[in-house]
């Protein structure tokens, strides 16, 4: 029946990105534009905004994981889905926006660092700390120690590898 009314439908895309203006011209002659505004993909539908990721972010900044999965389901907050949150979404929107965890006090360095620093595999850092070479604090699981080196541990460590037969170092150090 609408064959009878509708001479044709023109589907021209809008500047806007899923917005549709449909042209329907009448057979009397008449036309009329209506929008239409397509559904977003499955993607585009679950994806987080950019504030609630730049609260993630900030949150990041003093909490760990945990501590945000509570805060988010305590101010009654849902996923994109419309469940609780879990840790592992948190970690996948701080792995997929690049959020770092809280940061360390200051005057602390991370493995990483310490590596980096003298030269030496994670496993030498890991055995100073184990063997109280280095002052070291894990505040809580799977958090990155907080290590604490004054210009005293400093001399020693680096003396340490310069004259160790094992210890092959990637850069090269300097005893002071």
């Amino acid at each position: 029946m609408l064959r009878l009314l509708i001479r044709d439908v023109s589907v021209v895309k809008g500047t806007e990105p899923k917005l549709l203006h449909l042209q329907i011209r009448w057979q009397g002659g008449a036309t009329e534009t209506i929008d239409v505004r397509r559904q977003p993909n499955r993607a585009e539908a679950i994806r987080y905004s950019d504030t609630f990721v730049a609260k993630i972010r900030t949150m990041a900044e003093k909490y760990d994981d945990k501590e945000i999965v509570q805060r988010l389901n305590g101010e009654g907050l849902t996923s994109s889905t419309g469940k609780p949150f879990t840790l592992s979404i948190v970690r996948w929107i701080r792995f997929k926006h690049l959020i770092p965890g809280p940061s360390l006090s200051t005057g602390t360095l991370t493995v990483s660092q310490v590596r980096e620093r003298y030269g030496v595999s994670p496993w030498v850092v890991h055995y100073w700390i184990e063997r109280g070479v280095v002052s070291a604090v894990h505040g809580k699981p799977n958090a990155p120690y907080a290590i604490a080196i004054d210009n005293t541990v400093d001399r020693r460590l680096r003396k340490w590898v310069a004259n160790s037969g094992h210890l092959h170092p990637s850069s090269p150090t300097q005893t002071v």
